[in-house]
C-alpha cells in the first residue's frame, strides 16, 4: 500500500519550489544587467606590456563601455615575448572595429583604473573578423610626453618670461628707494596721526570733540520728544479748526447765493432798461400824434406864457 506525502511534506515541497523559482528569476535579471547573455565577439590585442590591465577591466569607445578584457596571457612573437589581451565586444559594436581602428591603453590620473579605449574604424576598412588582431598603439611615457610638450616654442616662451620677469626685477630693485621714501612718509604720517599732531591728529585725539557729539545727540533727542508732545497737543486743535471752517463755509453760503442772484439780475438789467426807454418812446410818440389832432388841440387848456427870470445886479462891497 503506498503512502502519501503529508501536508507538512507538501508546504516544505511548495515552499522550495517557490523558493527556487526566485532564485532563478533573480539570477536572469542579474545575468540580463550584467549583459551574461548579450552576443559577443571576442577579439585580441597585443601589446608590449600589460599596463596593470587585468581580467574585467573597461574597454572602450567614444569614452562609452562597450566590453571588457576576459583573459591576458604572455606569448611568443617571433622571438619577442608580448602581452596578449583577450577582450570581448558587444555584437553591436562590432560594424565599428575595423582595420584602421587602434587600441591603446588609458591611464586615468587620480581616479580609477586602467583601461583600453578602441578608435571606431572608418566605413572604407573592412571589418575585423571574430578572434581576429586589433592593431594596437603603445602608451606613451612620462619622457615622450614632456618631448612633446617642451617644444622649440614652449622653450621660447618660458625663455621670453624669464627675460620680462628678470627685467621686471631690476625696475623694482631701481625704485626700490623711491618706495621705501612712500614708506617712510607714510609712517609718518601715521605717527602724527597717533600723536594728536596736526589739524586732522587734533580731530582724531581730541576727546573733547567726542564728547561734544554726544552732548549734541542727547539735545536732539530731547527736541524730538518735545516736538512729538506738541504734534500730540496739536491734533485737537486742528480737529477744532476744522470744524470751524466747516461752520464758516456753512454761513458763507446764502451770502454766495445773493451774489449769485445780484450776478444774475445785473445780467438782465441791460434788457429792463432797453425794453423802458422803448415803452417811453412810444408813449413820447402818442402823445405827439393826439396833440397834432386839430379838436384835441382846440379843446387843450393853453400853457401859460413863459416869463423872463429877472436878475437884479449885484454890487461888490
Amino acid at each position: 500500500m503506498e503512502e502519501g506525502f503529508t501536508r507538512k511534506e507538501q508546504l516544505v515541497g511548495a515552499f522550495l519550489l517557490v523558493l527556487l523559482i526566485f532564485t532563478m528569476v533573480t539570477l536572469l535579471v542579474i545575468a540580463q544587467g550584467k549583459g551574461w547573455f548579450q552576443p559577443q565577439n571576442t577579439y585580441l590585442v597585443k601589446l608590449k606590456q600589460g599596463y596593470n590591465l587585468r581580467q574585467g577591466s573597461l574597454v572602450k569607445m567614444f569614452n562609452a563601455e562597450i566590453g571588457k578584457v576576459s583573459a591576458m596571457g604572455i606569448t611568443q612573437t617571433l622571438g619577442r615575448p608580448q602581452v596578449e589581451v583577450t577582450i570581448k565586444v558587444a555584437k553591436e559594436y562590432a560594424d565599428l572595429i575595423r582595420q584602421d581602428s587602434v587600441a591603446e591603453v588609458v591611464s586615468p590620473t587620480l581616479i580609477g583604473s586602467e583601461y583600453l579605449e578602441i578608435s571606431p574604424g572608418s566605413s572604407g576598412y573592412p571589418k575585423i573578423e571574430p578572434y581576429g588582431a586589433i592593431p594596437s598603439r603603445e602608451r606613451k611615457s612620462v619622457t615622450e610626453y614632456l618631448a612633446e610638450i617642451v617644444t622649440q616654442e614652449t622653450v621660447q616662451k618660458v625663455k621670453l618670461t624669464v627675460d620680462n620677469v628678470a627685467q621686471l626685477s631690476e625696475q623694482l630693485k631701481n625704485d626700490e628707494k623711491a618706495i621705501l621714501e612712500a614708506v617712510n612718509r607714510v609712517n609718518q604720517v601715521l605717527a602724527s596721526l597717533t600723536e594728536g599732531r596736526g589739524t586732522m591728529g587734533m580731530l582724531l585725539m581730541q576727546k573733547d570733540l567726542y564728547a561734544r557729539l554726544m552732548t549734541g545727540l542727547d539735545h536732539l533727542d530731547k527736541f524730538l520728544v518735545e516736538a512729538k508732545g506738541l504734534l500730540v497737543d496739536f491734533r485737537p486743535m486742528a480737529v477744532d479748526l476744522q470744524g470751524f471752517t466747516k461752520a464758516i463755509n456753512q454761513e458763507i453760503e446764502p451770502l454766495r447765493a445773493i451774489v449769485r442772484n445780484i450776478k444774475s439780475g445785473s445780467e438782465e438789467l441791460p434788457d429792463l432798461m432797453e425794453a423802458a426807454t422803448d415803452t417811453a418812446r412810444s408813449a413820447k410818440e402818442t402823445m405827439d400824434a393826439i396833440k397834432a389832432n386839430p379838436l384835441i388841440r382846440l379843446t387843450a387848456p393853453k400853457g401859460a406864457k413863459s416869463q423872463s427870470i429877472h436878475v437884479a445886479p449885484r454890487t461888490l462891497p
